[in-house]
């Protein structure tokens, strides 16, 4: 039986692709690199920011330490500036998780994005009460490794195969298998349902609402 619920964040709960956007084009123009189109930064997201930065940076200077580390570091304060700005939840979002509160649920938000930027943007947008446990990257591996949300279990006290891992990409789908998680793909997000599918997912959810019916199956 399910008792607990834990959430990606970016493509997930909220859509963040467009302040991602302006922070990496204001990093990219600091260094005299060409800017990032909104289909460029949507296919780099998803692995953590120094996956992100490094994906967006010309491949030809990638590996070049001194020029990863440089744009890493005036991405992270670009970011700080606008990282909620134009962040909004998807509709629907809210009411999916006040009802899945209300009968009983545990709910958790498990993010790749920096915790201070994570815990700022949940407490903003749904409050500090709704979640029960919020985690960013911090000290652990990101994800796909299972560290993270199995971190997220043991503080909310669940079991990992009693807990339900809801994202919109195949890191999430990865995750919850290594973790031992049940998945529920969501497609509104920055990954197709094919992706989802490929990955593992056998769930998807095309609008907020269907989480709920589909964890009611999940204790049927």
């Amino acid at each position: 039986m399910v008792k607990a619920v834990i959430f990606d964040l970016d493509g997930t709960l909220c859509n963040t692709v467009e302040d991602l956007k302006t922070a990496i084009n204001a990093t990219l123009a600091k260094l005299g690199y060409r800017q990032r189109s909104l289909n460029d930064v949507i296919k780099y997201i998803g692995n953590g920011s120094k996956e992100f930065v490094k994906r967006s940076l010309p491949k030809d200077v990638q590996d070049i330490d001194f020029i990863f580390e440089t744009a890493l570091e005036v991405y992270n304060n670009e970011y700080r500036k606008h990282y909620n700005e134009k962040t909004v939840p998807y509709e629907g979002v809210k009411s999916m998780l006040m009802s899945l509160k209300g009968m009983g649920y545990k709910l958790g938000v498990l993010s790749n994005k920096q915790d201070e930027f994570v815990n700022d943007i949940i407490n903003t947008h749904f409050g500090k009460d709704l979640f029960n446990v919020v985690m960013g990257n911090a000290d652990l591996p990101p994800k796909p490794d299972p560290a993270v949300a199995i971190a997220v279990a043991k503080q909310l006290k669940i079991r990992p195969s009693r807990c339900v891992l809801v994202g919109d990409s195949d890191v999430d789908v990865t995750t919850s298998i290594n973790a031992g998680m049940q998945i529920i793909g969501v497609d509104w997000g920055y990954r197709e349902e094919e992706v989802l599918r490929q990955a593992g997912a056998l769930n998807i959810a095309h609008k907020p609402e269907e989480i709920v019916e589909i964890i009611k199956r999940f204790d049927s």
